[in-house]
């Protein structure tokens, strides 16, 4: 595919992916082109047509054929045009009403296309028109009806035709830039994989060859998957289903919750997960319990959604579960209630750690947060921020371009912040040869620009992993590091798209401040059977009135978004514990649909209260695991004095063992590209010159080539065993026994070294249940030595 095999997987910087878009357009002499396009959408804002070629991009191998078809939107505008005339001549001489007259008089065809009096069949089915609708009135309504009609789908034609032309290029920059840069977002993994499997290599060997590696298909959080994905994984469920040439019993298992399914706006289908188990005839097995909430917030969760979600299955509460709280409350300002609502829990002694405040945007969590310092409350805002966006700290970065690069532009930013002007600031401290982390902490101190913003020293975290500048700035423009907490303890700030999955001792939610934003897409996918995109649809106000298809389409698309506003307030509703305090408007709430009305259902208990009641429970000398927690993994302290520079060259000898994709010389020249694409930064010349030497030595090495024949290869194996993470460098699989081989470059803790293969072979022993031998390969620099364990 034109990829290197150390490809990095992170969101693109859009900007530099914009650029490149445009100069692929600009090349091909078609920005004139890309304006008109911009203008026949209504949106002069290149951004939201950049957003439709990215929608584009998610579902790309789906995407139907485009008609090539001539059309002439304007002789179409022209045929409307003529009989809106005769339409008000017809009415005229009937004797119309003024205000019916008015309804044709439009300045132009998509004025007339919007009016809702073409939602009847007859003209004469509106009072206005009652007295006046003749045969020939009539006629010509219903002709115009088709020829508007008509109107619509050229329009939606050549608008498709034009945008489909920019993809082209869209779709070449994305792919130019992800080859250049060794950058793939998620999009491009799932782009890519789908053309390696229908263009460049025969899909049928290769799920072949992985439909011998596995016996047991998983697949979690199904609800989310979506189409593409899902066509991905088809040919190896569809192997197991059909049972054909299997010598052993194979399964197939997904868990999900659709009322869980929150993102249909990344491409997740919960549809998918009735359809798989209609054409499969898989049974679905509803988990009817909810080990996560107390008594009282599992029953007013049946009491709500029972009445409102279709096919919803009431919950049942654990054994040991406690009673619990439950309390909504009525306010016209949900966040200062919030906060009086969080002081009455800390007041009863509940921890400080053990709140969250669930919101609806990340601009309401920052407000939330801002009464809450006023009140001496300290909190925790989980946004979806990224330290880029900061301006404080997008200032310095771009100050540190300025030092290096020296466009005076990129100094004004933080020249703004700290009142000063260029002329003024003395920089001749600066070297291109600093590192990034030297150039930062320098202009922090130069600037007195600290201020106890712990966001200063995530950036300089940040630019520690770097050794030279342009890295640095290349880095920082694409990363997506989270903006610092300003205190390690404190109430939880999360938007309810973000809890999902986790889950609090006491949860405070409050309603929506803002009105829920009107659906402005501009194109419509109508999905098959085969769950192929049959026919994009580009929006027009009105359609439905001449186009059932259309009309079908909207209303499934309306049902879809009322699923998925009931599933944000599912989820909103589930996060709580032992309580839940819910905040709503008095009108135009978020959970009106529920017919939530004002309760208080059962008590606040203070803490001291809790504990005694707690330890009588437990002198009862029963045991209930209740919350099972995350497993535990020792971490040894490592008491040698560390050599940095051996540990490096260790650590790129084993990545370029790792790139070989198999152990012939042919492969070491792909091996070698990774190595300097990753550590030509940090390594020297003779540095790469002698990993090359050592891994020759060992693909010459007699030994070692008589080792590989007949064997099953797994390079770099990870293994979980006696509770600890391990990776196993070579693992040769024989019929009758495996040989476990570690690689080292330094004979220095040779004993330790032994006792770390050890290890692997009594793991690999007791996995498989084969005898397992162990070796240790050293790459020394004066030629390869083996060692074997018993």
């Amino acid at each position: 595919m034109g990829l290197e095999p150390d490809f990095v997987t992170k969101e693109q910087d859009t900007q530099a992916l914009e650029k490149h878009f445009l100069g692929e357009v600009e090349a091909a002499g078609l920005l004139s082109n890309l304006a008109k396009l911009a203008i026949t959408i209504e949106d002069k804002r290149f951004g939201k047509i950049f957003d439709l070629m990215q929608n584009f991009y998610k579902v790309d191998p789906l995407l139907p054929s485009q008609s090539t078809e001539s059309l002439d939107l304007y002789a179409q505008e022209e045929v409307c045009e003529d009989l809106r005339l005769k339409m008000l001549k017809a009415l005229k001489d009937a004797g119309a009403a003024a205000r019916c007259l008015k309804q044709f008089d439009t300045a132009n065809i998509k004025i007339l296309f919007g009016k809702g009096l073409f939602e009847k069949e007859r003209l004469g089915d509106h009072s206005w028109f009652k007295k006046v609708a003749n045969d020939e009135i009539e006629g010509l309504y219903a002709y115009l009806k088709i020829a508007l009609a008509r109107w619509a789908e050229i329009r939606e034609a050549v608008v498709l035709e034009n945008l489909f032309s920019m993809y082209a290029y869209y779709r070449n920059a994305n792919i130019a830039t992800a080859k250049s840069t060794g950058i793939l977002s998620f999009d491009d993994l799932t782009y890519f994989t789908y053309r390696l499997l229908h263009e460049s290599i025969s899909k049928e060997f290769l799920y072949f060859k992985i439909d011998s590696k596995f016996k047991h298909i998983l697949l979690d959080e199904f609800q989310d998957t979506s189409t593409l994905q899902f066509l991905l994984l088809q040919p190896l469920i569809d192997e197991i289903f059909a049972g054909v040439g299997q010598s052993e019993f194979k399964s197939f298992f997904y868990v999900g919750d659709t009322k869980q399914s929150l993102y249909r706006f990344r491409g997740g289908v919960e549809e998918l997960f009735d359809k798989v188990a209609q054409n499969y005839g898989v049974q679905i097995e509803q988990m009817d319990t909810n080990y996560r909430s107390s008594k009282n917030v599992v029953a007013e969760v049946n009491h709500w959604f029972e009445p409102t979600m279709k096919g919803y299955v009431p919950q049942k509460s654990r054994e040991d579960a406690s009673q619990g709280y439950v309390s909504v409350v009525e306010s016209e300002d949900p966040i200062n209630t919030a906060v009086e609502e969080a002081k009455k829990l800390l007041k009863l002694g509940i921890n400080i750690d053990d709140i969250a405040f669930l919101v609806s945007t990340n601009k309401e969590g920052q407000q939330l947060q801002e009464v809450c310092q006023k009140e001496q409350i300290a909190t925790l805002l989980k946004t979806s921020s990224s330290l880029k966006h900061m301006p404080k700290i997008a200032a310095l970065v771009s100050m540190t371009a300025y030092l290096f690069y020296g466009e005076k532009i990129d100094a004004q930013a933080m020249l703004l912040r700290v009142g000063k002007e260029l002329k003024d600031v003395d920089v001749t401290w600066f070297s291109a040869f600093m590192s990034p982390l030297q150039v930062v902490d320098r202009l922090v101190r130069e600037f007195g620009y600290f201020n106890k913003d712990l966001n200063i020293f995530k950036l300089l975290e940040f630019a520690s992993l770097y050794k030279d500048i342009p890295t640095f700035i290349e880095e920082f423009a694409s990363s997506s590091i989270s903006v610092a907490s300003n205190t390690i303890h404190g109430a939880k700030i999360m938007t309810i798209h973000g809890s999902k999955g986790l889950e609090f001792e006491y949860v405070i939610l409050l309603d929506k401040l803002t009105r829920k934003n009107a659906d402005k897409s501009l194109l419509l996918y109508d999905y098959n059977e085969n769950l192929r995109i049959e026919k994009i649809l580009y929006r027009t106000q009105g359609r439905e009135h001449f186009d059932t298809n259309y009309a079908r389409v909207m209303d499934a698309r309306k049902i879809s978004s009322a699923k998925d506003s009931m599933n944000v307030l599912y989820v909103a509703l589930t996060r709580a514990v032992e309580g839940l305090i819910v905040i709503r408007k008095p009108k135009d709430s978020l959970f009106d649909i529920l017919g939530m009305e004002k309760i208080t259902v059962g008590s606040l208990i203070p803490v001291e209260k809790k504990e005694n009641q707690i330890r009588a429970k437990e002198d009862t000398g029963k045991t209930v695991l209740s919350h099972y927690g995350t497993q535990r993994v020792e971490v040894k302290e490592e008491k040698e004095e560390k050599d940095h520079e051996a540990i490096l060259f260790g650590t790129a000898l084993h990545y370029t063992l790792e790139m070989l994709g198999d152990f012939t010389q042919s492969s070491l020249g792909v091996a070698m590209t990774a190595l300097r694409n990753r550590y030509a930064q940090q390594l020297s010349s003779l540095q790469l010159i002698e990993i090359k030497k050592r891994i020759v030595l060992l693909l010459e090495h007699r030994e070692f080539q008589i080792l590989l024949k007949e064997a099953k290869i797994r390079k770099e194996q990870s293994l979980s065993f006696e509770g600890e993470l391990k990776q196993i460098d070579l693992l040769l699989e024989y019929d009758a026994y495996n040989v476990v081989i570690d690689y080292k470059s330094s004979k220095k803790y040779a004993l330790k070294h032994q006792s770390q293969v050890r290890y692997y072979q009594k793991a690999i022993h007791k996995i498989t249940g084969k005898n397992t031998k162990g070796m240790i390969i050293y790459l020394l620099d004066d030629g390869i030595e083996f060692i074997t364990l018993s």
